[in-house]
């Protein structure tokens, strides 16, 4: 007779394995300083929640229990230090007011604040995926301080000198759940479309109230501490000024967070296949400068090696 035992082993490891590399989230609201605040920061935190229960995802949120003594700082500090450091894409969203004094960008929470690098510091061991959405006014210093390979940062402001109260981070949650932002058509809404759209309406708001822009949304996700605006995109393409820069994007068109489809691919294919978008990007933006003939056959080798990682599946 054949022992149990080891089948058991196999189901325990896959158990495992799956809790590892579970989804999951911190929420972190901010210090509110007006009750108008307090309120929107709430109704924020609230969204992101429900959104994450939606999406399968784990979420713990700081900032809305009473303050402990010390305030927020130590206990997000902990949270962010008892997160596994591999495994699936842990989402950081960080909802309320920055500031900045020429030298030290801070996100304001209870009691003592925290800095651009010391949130850095706190990330710095981390191997899975990061989704760091700076959803607070002069967010701008925690886009290059958190900048690198395997992260996307997306910060409502694009200077540190912006730093009125942020609305993009009040579009972006719904924007994650709305079919409209679905620009593909693919039946899922990636990061980097419910980006452009809350951006879209960012800017729509200020231009309906005949306001001047006082805030402008950029993405990072390719690890070169530049950012690329959302105003840049044209559909999913970001269109650069200079064409030896290299737009972002194509690592948060990856991310879908509802996963209605669960992506086939692994972790190591996912990589790839960015990075083989990537140069499909940078190919576009030379095909002025190759011939016709040669175009297409480097276009067609890259697509090719693109249908090769499903292939393999």
């Amino acid at each position: 007779m054949k022992s149990f035992f080891p089948y058991l082993s196999v189901l325990l490891f896959a158990s495992y394995a799956w809790a590892a590399e579970e989804r999951e989230m911190l929420i972190v609201v901010g210090e509110s300083g007006e009750q108008k605040y307090e309120q929107e920061f709430q109704r924020q935190a609230e969204a992101w929640e429900k959104i994450a229960e939606k999406g399968e995802i784990k979420a713990t949120i700081i900032g809305l229990e009473e303050m402990p003594e010390g305030g927020d700082r130590p206990v997000l500090e902990d949270a962010i230090k008892e997160f596994s450091k591999d495994g699936e894409d842990l989402w950081l969203v960080w909802i309320g007011h920055g500031s900045y004094d020429g030298r030290t960008a801070n996100f304001n929470v209870r009691g003592p604040d925290i800095d651009a690098e010391a949130v850095a510091a706190l990330l710095k061991p981390f191997k899975r995926r990061l989704v760091v959405l700076n959803l607070f006014s002069a967010s701008a210093p925690f886009l290059e301080s958190l900048s690198a390979e395997n992260r996307v940062i997306i910060s409502s402001t694009r200077s540190s000198g912006q730093r009125n109260y942020s609305r993009f981070g009040e579009y972006l949650a719904g924007a994650i759940s709305n079919d409209d932002a679905d620009l593909d058509l693919d039946g899922e809404v990636s990061l980097l479309e419910a980006t452009l759209q809350a951006a879209a309406k960012t800017q729509a708001f200020y231009a309906d109230a005949q306001r001047v822009v006082q805030e402008h949304s950029v993405i990072e996700d390719n690890g070169d501490n530049l950012g690329t605006p959302t105003s840049a995109f044209k559909g999913f393409r970001a269109e650069m000024e200079n064409d030896d820069s290299v737009p972002d994007g194509n690592l948060a068109r990856e991310i879908h967070f509802l996963k209605a489809n669960p992506d086939p691919l692994s972790a190591e294919a996912r990589e790839r296949r960015a990075q083989l978008e990537l140069r499909i990007d940078q190919l576009h933006r030379q095909k002025k400068d190759i011939p016709e003939d040669a175009y297409y056959r480097l276009l067609e080798k890259l697509l090719l090696s693109v249908a090769e990682l499903y292939t393999h599946q």
